[in-house]
């Protein structure tokens, strides 16, 4: 039966719009996260998302179902980027190396502190992530941002975290900041007025960046349930703010202009098509690219080419990506310096470094000329 019914899923891969309907109705999804998730399935976004992205979301609109967003730090974050588990040594290499010259001080208390919903094992990978990341970020000029950052949001989902010099600490705090030193390093981000993040997740590196940069108007791009976990997310983090929901626009002109007039606005991926040529000063992508089909990353290089400036995204330097070979196609394999990104000539390479943890990724900023 096992044998038979993996043959069955290479042919006919899963997809999430079928685990919907068995669970639209559940108590703790509530209104918003139905609208959006609908909206989503009867979209062309919907056609862009890869078989990985349908495992992906069994397993967190099942969290939903269960918990609603409330638990969010400690079911999906998993399928995000909360790491609780040391996968390969080499992840390790950058983050262990940089701190050969620097020693640091662990409190066993918070070293072995057990998380709520983590097993003990988990607990102590994650808390010790935690100090490595800690005092790498300390070597960054991106520390001094670090109480900034909002409790309220960064620990208000149930979110795993850590006591460091009186400052609670969780990975997704550390790694947001890390995020905004990289792109502070190949863009002078100070001179941009409109950002736009693709795959923008729980939106912790959004949250950060706003932060920071209070000026900029802020589009996130995602799939559901991220854009409904961002969007409740930015709402508590940022009450000030004019923040919009506009993933039922159809019309350019009328999403132009509700963009220009909001702060935050959240919208799908198809709607990039709408987007008026050279409007965005800075697209980021940051942890995602490396989770699509090789036909929607250059679905996305082509809009891009037309709509922004700058591009800036972090990735997997090689990578398989999950589920994605079934009986009609092989793997989809993406190894960025052989060139299965397929860069287009009229961007130019202006910033390279290795992400600091997990050490085989790699940042990459881009100047896109007319």
């Amino acid at each position: 039966m096992h044998f038979r019914n993996k043959f069955i899923n290479k042919i006919f891969p899963k997809r999430f719009d079928k685990y919907w309907k068995k669970i639209e109705d559940s108590q703790n999804i509530d209104s918003t996260l139905r609208h959006i998730t609908n909206s989503f399935i009867s979209s062309k976004s919907y056609k862009l998302t890869s078989n990985y992205w349908h495992i992906l979301n069994i397993s967190n609109y099942k969290s939903l179902s269960m918990f609603g967003v409330k638990k969010y730090g400690s079911t999906i974050a998993k399928n995000y980027y909360t790491f609780t588990e040391m996968h390969h040594d080499e992840w390790f290499d950058e983050i262990i190396n940089n701190l050969k010259d620097s020693p640091y001080k662990i409190d066993s208390t918070e070293a072995f502190k057990k998380q709520e919903g983590f097993s003990l094992k988990e607990s102590v990978t994650y808390n010790y992530l935690c100090y490595l990341l800690f005092y790498n970020l300390k070597k960054t000029d991106a520390f001094q941002h670090i109480t900034k950052l909002n409790d309220k949001t960064y620990l208000g989902f149930n979110d795993p975290y850590i006591k460091i010099s009186d400052i609670n600490i969780t990975t997704d705090k550390i790694i947001s900041l890390l995020d905004y030193e990289k792109i502070q390093k190949a863009f002078e981000i100070k001179k941009f007025k409109r950002v736009l993040e693709i795959g923008a997740g729980s939106g912790r590196t959004s949250e950060a960046i706003l932060t920071i940069e209070k000026h900029f108007k802020y589009i996130l791009c995602d799939i559901a349930p991220a854009i409904y976990i961002s969007y409740t997310r930015l709402k508590l983090a940022f009450p000030d703010k004019t923040i919009s929901l506009l993933i039922d626009v159809n019309n350019k002109i009328e999403l132009e202009e509700k963009i220009e007039n909001s702060d935050i606005a959240f919208i799908f991926p198809h709607q990039l098509e709408m987007l008026n040529e050279g409007s965005v000063d800075l697209t980021l992508a940051i942890d995602c690219m490396h989770e699509m089909d090789k036909s929607t990353i250059q679905y996305y290089f082509t809009l891009f080419s037309h709509f922004t400036k700058n591009f800036y995204f972090s990735i997997w330097e090689k990578t398989d990506v999950p589920y994605s070979k079934n009986i009609l196609r092989q793997k989809n394999k993406l190894d960025y310096n052989s060139g299965d990104y397929e860069i287009p000539n009229n961007w130019k390479n202006i910033f390279k470094e290795n992400i600091i943890f997990p050490s085989n990724m790699i940042s990459l900023g881009f100047k896109i000329k007319e």
